[in-house]
C-alpha cells in the first residue's frame, strides 16, 4: 500500500521562487503527496501566484495573518490532515529534488508507527540561478539528545515525520519566544522520546540569497565569527538555555533517568562561572565536530548560549 505524504509550506512574501519550489513539489516521484500550504500575510505577489496553483487538487492553502515562521509552522502542524502517514517541511525559496520524498520514506518505512521518528538530511548550497556552490557541513556524529540541545542539525526543509512524531510534539506546544527555530524544537523533542535518523546524501537544493543567505562562510572559523557578531548585534545571550529551560519545564518529567541528568547538568552550568568552568571540561553535551565543539565550550563558558 503506498504510503502518503503531506508537505507543509510556510510562504511569506515569496514571490520570487515560490512557483520554482511548488513545481518541484509537484514533480515528485512518490505518487501519493498533497501539499498544504499556509501564506503569513504575504504583502507582494505572493498570494496571486498560490491562486494559480490551486487547480491542482492535491494542494490547499489556508490564508492567514502575519504571525511569524515558527507560529506558522505550528499551525500548520497542528492542522496537517490525521490520516497523511508522514508530514513533510517545505521552505518557498529551494528546490527539491525529484526523490527527495521517496527517499525519505526508504528509511522510515522501517520504524514502527508508534515510534515517533524524524527523518532529516544533509543540504546542497546553490545560487539563485539553482547553481551549485558548495555542500553544508556533514553531520558525522550522527543525531542524539546531547547534540540537540546546543546544536541544531534538522534542517527544516529536510524533514519528514510520522504521525507518532506529529503527535508527539503537538502534545506540549511551546512558548514560541523560547524557541529559536521550530526545527530545532522538533530534533529536540524527537531526540528525547523517538528516533531521528539523518541522511548523509542531500535530497534537495538550498537556495541562498539575500533574504537567507547562510552559506557564505563554509569554514568553523567564518561560521563562529559570524555568530559572535549575531550575538552582539542582536543580544541573543541565553537563546539555547531559555529554549532548553521550556524543554525541561514542558517535558522534564517525561525524560528518562539519564536525559534528565544531562539536560539538568547543562542547565545548572549556566548559573555561575565556576559550574561553567566545570561543565566546560565534564559537560556532556556536544556538536558535530571537535573544533566546533571546542568553540562551543568557550562560548558556553563566556554564558553566551
Amino acid at each position: 500500500m503506498v504510503k502518503s505524504v503531506q508537505v507543509l509550506l510556510s510562504s511569506y512574501n515569496g514571490e520570487k521562487y515560490i512557483a520554482e519550489q511548488i513545481d518541484s513539489l509537484l514533480a515528485q516521484t512518490h505518487p501519493s503527496v498533497d501539499i498544504f500550504i499556509r501564506d503569513d500575510g504575504s504583502s507582494d505577489n505572493t498570494k496571486t501566484i498560490l491562486k494559480t496553483y490551486l487547480r491542482h487538487g492535491n494542494i490547499k492553502v489556508l490564508w492567514g495573518s502575519n504571525k511569524g515562521v515558527i507560529p506558522s509552522f505550528f499551525e500548520l502542524l497542528s492542522k496537517a490532515s490525521d490520516q497523511a502517514d508522514y508530514v513533510a517541511f517545505c521552505d518557498q525559496d529551494d528546490y527539491w529534488k525529484r526523490d527527495k520524498i521517496e527517499a525519505a520514506l526508504r528509511q522510515l518505512e522501517h520504524i514502527p508507527e508508534d515510534t515517533p521518528c524524524l527523518y532529516c538530511g544533509r543540504v546542497e548550497l546553490v545560487n539563485e540561478k539553482l547553481e551549485h556552490v558548495g555542500m553544508y557541513p556533514l553531520r558525522k556524529k550522527g543525531p542524539s539528545f546531547e547534540n540537540a540541545i546546543i546544536q541544531n542539525i534538522a534542517t527544516g526543509c529536510t524533514i519528514v515525520m510520522n504521525q507518532a512524531a506529529r503527535k508527539k510534539i503537538l502534545e506540549k506546544v511551546p512558548q514560541y519566544k523560547n524557541v529559536i527555530m521550530h526545527d530545532w524544537w522538533f530534533y529536540l523533542v524527537i531526540a528525547a522520546f523517538g528516533k531521528v535518523i539523518y541522511d548523509k546524501e542531500s535530497r534537495m537544493l538550498y537556495r541562498q540569497h539575500g533574504g537567507n543567505t547562510v552559506g557564505a562562510d563554509h569554514t568553523i572559523i567564518g561560521r563562529w565569527i559570524k555568530r559572535f557578531k549575531r550575538y552582539v548585534k542582536k543580544r541573543e545571550y541565553g537563546f539555547i538555555t531559555r529554549q532548553a529551560q521550556e524543554f525541561m519545564k514542558l517535558y522534564g518529567e517525561e525524560l528518562d533517568k539519564e536525559k534528565k541528568k544531562t539536560l539538568f547538568r547543562f542547565l545548572e552550568s549556566r548559573k555561575t562561572f565556576s559550574r561553567r568552568l566545570l561543565y566546560m571540561i565534564t559537560g556532556n553535551t556536544h556538536r558535530q565536530t571537535w573544533s566546533e565543539d571546542v568553540i562551543s565550550r568557550i562560548v558556553l563558558l563566556l554564558n553566551m548560549v
